[in-house]
C-alpha cells in the first residue's frame, strides 16, 4: 500500500509540476499510457505464474485441505489480458495522434471492446465464486443505488450539452459522452459485490473458528483446528485486499470518466484544458489495478460455488 501511494504521487508529480498547459497535457497522456502499460505487464506475468502454479499443483496432486483452492479458466485469463492490451493501445492512440479525429474514434472502439472483455472477467469471477453470497434483494438495492447515481449524472451532462449548444447536439459527441459512465456503472456493480462477498467470507471464517474452538476438547485437536482456520482466514484476508484495490480501481475509473464527460459537454477547449486533471485520476486507477493484479492468484483462491452450494461454503 505504501508503494502504491508513493507510485501515485511520484507519477502525478510530473503532471502537476509541468510549466505550461501543453507540457501538462503531454505528460498526463504519457503517464496514463505508461501506467496502463505497467498494469498490462504485471497482468501477463501474474497470469503466467498462476498457470504454472496450477500445472504444478495438478501434477503433484496435493490432497492437503489447507492448501488453497485454484480455479483455472483460460477464457478469464485471456479476457483480462485482452482488456489491458486494448486499453494500452487505445490510450496510446488517443494521446499521441489526438489531433486526428479518426484516431480518437479508433481509441473509443478499443476502449469499448476492452470494457466488454473486462466485464466478462468480473461477472465470471462473481458468478463462479460469490453468486451465493448475496440475497436477491441486496442485488436489487445495489443496482438501484448505482442506477440512481448514473441517471443523475447523465441527466446533468445532457442538460449541460443542451444549454451550451446553439444547435442540435451531434449524436457522436452525445454517444461518447454518455456511454463511458454507463459502462463504468456496469463494472462497478460486480466489483462491489465481489468485495462484499469476500468480506462475508472472512466473517464466516471467524464464526467457524469460534464454533470449532468451542466444540474441541483435546489440546492437540484444538491447536490443529485453530491452525487450519487461521490459514484459511489469512488467505481470505489477503484476497480481500487485492479485491479491495480492484474495486477502488473501478470507482476511480468511473470518477475519471464522469469528469471527462463533463469536460466534453463544455466543449473541445475544456477537454484540452482539463484532461490532465482526469488523467491524474486515471493514473491512480491504473496503478490500483496494477497493484490488485499482483495478487491475481488470490482472486481464484476461494471455493467455487454452484446452485447447490451453501452460502457459507468456504
Amino acid at each position: 500500500m505504501v508503494a502504491l501511494i508513493v507510485s501515485v504521487v511520484f507519477t502525478n508529480a510530473f503532471i502537476i509540476s509541468s510549466p505550461d498547459e501543453n507540457t501538462r497535457f503531454y505528460y498526463s497522456g504519457l503517464t496514463s499510457t505508461l501506467t496502463i502499460g505497467v498494469a498490462l505487464v504485471i497482468c501477463v506475468i501474474q497470469v503466467y505464474r498462476y498457470k504454472r502454479r496450477v500445472e504444478i499443483n495438478a501434477s503433484v496432486r496435493l490432497s492437503n485441505r489447507q492448501f488453497p483452492y485454484y480455479y483455472d479458466n483460460d477464457k478469464m485469463h485471456f479476457s483480462i489480458c485482452l482488456f489491458l492490451g486494448l486499453w494500452f493501445v487505445a490510450q496510446f492512440v488517443w494521446t499521441f495522434p489526438y489531433q486526428q479525429a479518426a484516431g480518437a474514434w479508433i481509441a473509443d472502439i478499443l476502449w469499448f471492446i476492452g470494457y466488454a472483455s473486462f466485464g466478462y472477467f468480473l461477472y465470471s469471477l462473481y458468478y463462479h465464486f460469490f453468486k451465493m453470497e448475496h440475497e436477491p434483494l441486496v442485488l436489487i438495492l445495489i443496482a438501484i443505488v448505482i442506477s440512481t447515481v448514473l441517471v443523475l449524472v447523465l441527466d446533468i451532462i445532457v442538460s449541460i450539452l443542451r444549454l451550451l449548444s446553439t444547435q442540435p447536439v451531434d449524436f457522436s459527441i452525445l454517444l461518447v459522452t454518455l456511454v463511458y459512465p454507463v459502462l463504468d456503472a456496469a463494472l462497478v456493480f460486480p466489483a462491489v459485490l465481489i468485495f462484499w462477498g469476500a468480506r462475508k467470507r472472512i466473517a464466516a471464517l471467524k464464526h467457524a473458528a469460534v464454533q470449532q474452538d468451542r466444540k474441541t476438547d483435546e489440546t492437540i485437536q484444538r491447536g490443529a483446528g485453530r491452525a487450519s482456520s487461521s490459514l484459511s482466514q489469512s488467505l481470505t484476508n489477503i484476497s480481500s485486499i487485492w479485491i479491495l484495490l480492484l474495486s477502488i480501481a473501478m470507482i476511480l475509473s468511473a470518477i475519471g470518466d464522469t469528469g471527462f464527460a463533463f469536460s466534453t459537454a463544455y466543449g473541445p477547449e475544456s477537454v484540452q484544458r482539463d484532461v490532465w486533471i482526469w488523467n491524474i485520476i486515471y493514473n491512480a486507477d491504473h496503478l490500483c489495478l496494477a497493484a490488485a493484479l499482483i495478487g491475481y492468484g488470490s482472486f481464484f483462491s476461494f471455493r467455487k460455488q454452484d446452485s447447490r452450494s451453501d452460502s457459507k461454503r468456504i
